[in-house]
C-alpha cells in the first residue's frame, strides 16, 4: 500500500471513530438529560412538523452524513498537503538512487528544509562520497599495480639480459682470458646483487603496503636520533659527493617511530639526492619545525628537482621523473620511505624550494605528554 493510501484511510478512520464517539457521546448525554435520545424536541416555525417521527429518525443520520462529509473534505485536503510534503523529498533521493546506479557517484542531493528528511539526505550525501572515494582509490591502486608490474618487468629485464649476455661470453669463449673472465663473473655477481637489493625493497614496500610489517614503535627523541644518524654517516655521503648541513633543531621532541624503519627513509632521501645530483658536491639542508602537536623535518637539496606536474607522483612506487635514469636506481626508495612515514601516523611530500632544487618534507606526530 503507497503512503497516499496509508495517510488516507489511517485519517478517514481517525475522523470516523471520531464523528462516532462524538454521537454516542451526544445521545448518552440527550437521555442523561431528558431521558430520551435524539435531539430536543423543536421549537421551531409554526407549519414544520420538527416532531414527525419520521424526521427525528433522519435527523440524526443526516448530521452524521454532514458531519462525515465535511471532515472528509478536510481530511483530503491535508492529507494531499502532507502526501506533498513526504514525497517532494523522495523525488531528489530516487534521482539520487539513479545517478549512484549509473556509477555517477559525484552527485549531491541539495535538501534545505530543517525536517526528518534533511539527515537522510546529508546520509545519501556522505555515502555518495565515501563511494567517489573509495571508487577513486580504486581505480589509483589498479592504475599502480599495472605500473608495479610494469615497473618490475622493467627494471628485472635489464639486469637479467646483462647476466645472460655475460654468461654466453665465458660460454662461448668471448671471454678467453682469465682476466676476462673475472671481469665478467664480477659484473655477473654485482646484478644480480642488484636484482636481489631490488626484490628486497619490493618485498619490504608490499609488506607495508598490506599492513603485514610489523613496526617497533617506541617514544624516541626524534631530532637526537637523526643527528646520531648523521654523525655515523655523514663522512661516507661527503665522500658520495653529498654534503649534509643539519640546522639547530628544536631538543626534546619524542614521537612514536620505529628508529631502524626512520633511518631507512633517512637514508633513502640522501641517497635519491646522490643519485641525482649535476654537481660535482651536492648540498642538502635539513631543518625541523614545531608546529602545534607536529614536527615537520625539511631535506632540501640543491639538484635539478623536477616539473611541477610530477611532484604528486614522486612518491609512487617505480616512479621516475626522467626516463633516462632507471639505470640509477629501481625507484622504489621513495614510496618505501611514505608507507613507513604513512605506518608512523605521519605525512610526507615533495616541494620545489625557490632557490630550486627539490624538498622531502617529513611531518610526525608528537606525543601528546610532549606538546606545551
Amino acid at each position: 500500500m503507497t503512503i497516499k493510501r496509508r495517510l488516507f484511510f489511517s485519517n478517514l478512520r481517525t475522523v470516523l471513530i471520531s464523528i462516532g464517539a462524538f454521537t454516542i457521546a451526544g445521545q448518552i448525554l440527550a437521555f442523561i438529560t431528558r431521558g430520551t435520545f435524539g435531539p430536543p424536541e423543536p421549537r421551531g416555525i409554526e407549519g414544520i412538523a420538527f416532531n414527525n417521527p419520521e424526521f427525528r429518525f433522519l435527523f440524526p443520520i443526516l448530521g452524521l452524513g454532514f458531519f462525515v462529509l465535511l471532515f472528509s473534505v478536510i481530511n483530503n485536503i491535508f492529507t494531499y498537503r502532507m502526501t506533498k510534503k513526504i514525497t517532494k523529498p523522495l523525488e531528489p533521493l530516487g534521482e539520487g538512487v539513479r545517478q549512484i546506479q549509473s556509477n555517477n557517484f559525484s552527485h549531491r542531493i541539495v535538501y534545505k528544509n530543517e525536517d526528518e528528511f534533511r539527515p537522510i539526505c546529508e546520509a545519501f550525501n556522505e555515502m555518495a562520497t565515501k563511494l567517489e572515494t573509495s571508487t577513486a582509490e580504486k581505480q589509483k591502486d589498479e592504475a599502480n599495480r599495472k605500473e608495479l608490474i610494469a615497473g618490475i618487468s622493467h627494471d628485472l629485464r635489464t639486469p637479467l639480459t646483462s647476466i645472460i649476455v655475460s654468461a654466453e661470453a665465458i660460454q662461448t669463449g668471448v671471454a678467453s682470458t682469465p682476466e676476462m673472465q673475472e671481469q665478467y663473473v664480477s659484473f655477473i655477481k654485482n646484478e644480480a646483487e642488484h636484482m636481489k637489493q631490488m626484490i628486497e625493497q619490493l618485498f619490504l614496500f608490499s609488506k607495508l603496503d598490506m599492513d603485514e610489517f610489523p613496526l617497533n614503535l617506541i617514544r624516541v627523541d626524534i631530532t637526537l636520533a637523526i643527528s646520531e644518524m648523521l654523525e655515523d654517516s655523514q663522512a661516507k655521503y661527503e665522500a658520495d659527493g653529498l654534503s649534509i648541513n643539519l640546522s639547530e633543531m628544536p631538543k626534546g621532541i619524542f614521537v612514536s617511530a620505529d628508529v631502524f624503519l626512520f633511518r631507512n627513509v633517512i637514508v633513502n632521501i640522501i641517497k635519491n639526492s646522490i643519485k641525482y645530483k649535476t654537481k660535482t658536491q651536492g648540498q642538502m639542508e635539513i631543518s625541523a619545525t614545531v608546529i602545534g602537536n607536529h614536527i615537520s623535518f625539511r631535506f632540501t637539496d640543491d639538484g635539478p628537482g623536477v616539473e611541477t606536474n610530477v611532484l604528486p607522483k614522486l612518491l609512487d612506487v617505480f616512479y621516475r621523473a626522467d626516463p633516462s635514469r632507471t639505470e640509477k636506481g629501481s625507484g622504489l626508495g621513495l614510496a618505501i620511505s611514505a608507507k613507513i612515514v604513512e605506518r608512523m601516523g605521519g605525512t610526507i611530500d615533495a616541494e620545489l624550494p625557490p632557490s630550486g632544487g627539490l624538498a622531502i618534507i617529513i611531518t610526525l606526530p608528537v606525543l601528546q605528554d610532549e606538546v606545551k
